[in-house]
């Protein structure tokens, strides 16, 4: 089994260096590489991050040279860009680069990975399993609506969809590659009705989660994110546990 681990990156310079060290000293063990998918920030922020990565690839032999997305395509785009680059992975994975999942718990999706070989693995953050969750009041209450409506659209058998990790087995994704069409902010949602419709078992695995100040999500981000997945429902429909058979 070889993992990689896409970190999807937009204007990361403050964030990402206080999370990658990090995860890769958490993932020494772990039969997983990294790669960091930069989503169109800009000549600049493209050159400290080149710089950046190439200054740590000494010392963690696992991250990759960084992907260099010319423009910005959200991201899904940035994580399908990341995974499509990866022929020779058995699985693929991504993580957010705000740290809002500690690297440990990143490090323990990657090390679940071989008992369920033939299964996609969700981060959730639901504070079960001795889990913590820590997020202001005002995000929390968003975020709930947000899986409540997902929920009533959906209908997945899933506590949430868009915690940020996940890994699943290559095969599953080139799969479904050729039906994705979402790649901003729900790129989870449309990616997880493919995986349960083409028959990919999903498992949740609840983790400690802190939110991290500095995200791109904003009033706007939201509002679109509503209008997509309205979009995303019109054009799959609520997914549907298959059938049990007679025989």
């Amino acid at each position: 089994m070889k993992i990689l681990l896409v970190i999807p990156c937009l204007r990361e310079r403050e964030r990402l260096p206080a999370f990658l060290p990090g995860l890769l000293a958490a993932l020494a063990t772990v039969p997983a590489e990294v790669l960091v998918v930069d989503d169109g920030s800009g000549p600049a922020e493209q050159a400290w991050l080149s710089s950046y990565i190439a200054s740590l690839r000494p010392t963690w032999p696992a991250l990759l040279p960084p992907l260099l997305g010319p423009r910005n395509l959200g991201k899904g785009g940035a994580v399908y860009a990341g995974w499509a680059a990866a022929p020779h992975h058995t699985h693929l994975g991504f993580i957010d680069a705000d740290g809002a999942i500690p690297p440990t718990e990143a490090a323990r999706l990657c090390a679940l990975a071989p008992q369920f070989p033939d299964s996609a693995l969700y981060a959730v953050r639901t504070g079960t399993a001795n889990t913590q969750v820590r997020r202001h009041p005002a995000r929390a209450l968003a975020g709930s609506f947000f899986r409540l409506l997902v929920t009533a659209l959906f209908r997945f058998p899933l506590p949430e969809t868009q915690c940020g990790c996940k890994i699943l087995p290559a095969a599953a994704w080139r799969a479904c590659a050729p039906h994705l069409r979402e790649q901003r902010f729900c790129f989870d949602i449309e990616l997880t009705w493919h995986l349960l419709h083409q028959g990919t078992p999903i498992q949740p695995v609840p983790v400690n989660w802190s939110e991290i100040a500095g995200g791109q999500l904003r009033a706007a981000s939201v509002l679109a994110m509503i209008r997509s997945l309205i979009q995303l429902r019109r054009h799959l429909g609520p997914w549907q546990r298959p059938a049990a058979s007679s025989h």
